[in-house]
């Protein structure tokens, strides 16, 4: 069971590193972004294929478990995630009030011309 989930981990995980280029060769995606999400997902093949790795990790960190260092980088990174999409879309919505106030006076200045 174990070997199949491990396979069907690194399919996944290679999938997933495919597309990361792939996003990347259309400027979809920088230079920063590519390399933390490739290291990533090699790091996660790394821990899959080999569990005792993240229990050495954790113990030099001075976690009990490999699994609970799993869990807490997880959060975290989940959490780091969801900071920068906050920030984006906080600048996004001050570039459409900006983009939608320039139209309307605009708008109403043409409206008064006429």
């Amino acid at each position: 069971m174990i070997i199949l989930f491990q396979s069907l981990f690194i399919i996944f995980a290679l999938v997933a590193v495919g597309s990361v280029i792939r996003r990347s060769k259309d400027d979809m995606l920088g230079p920063k972004a590519m390399i933390f999400w490739i290291l990533f997902w090699l790091a996660a093949i790394v821990v899959v294929l080999w569990p005792e790795s993240a229990s050495k990790i954790a113990e030099f960190f001075g976690i009990g478990r490999g699994a609970d260092l799993v869990v807490y980088a997880s959060l975290a990174i989940v959490f780091y995630l969801l900071f920068k999409l906050n920030v984006k879309l906080d600048s996004l919505n001050r570039d459409i009030t900006k983009v939608v106030r320039k139209n309307a006076l605009e708008k109403s200045k043409q409206e008064r011309a006429e």
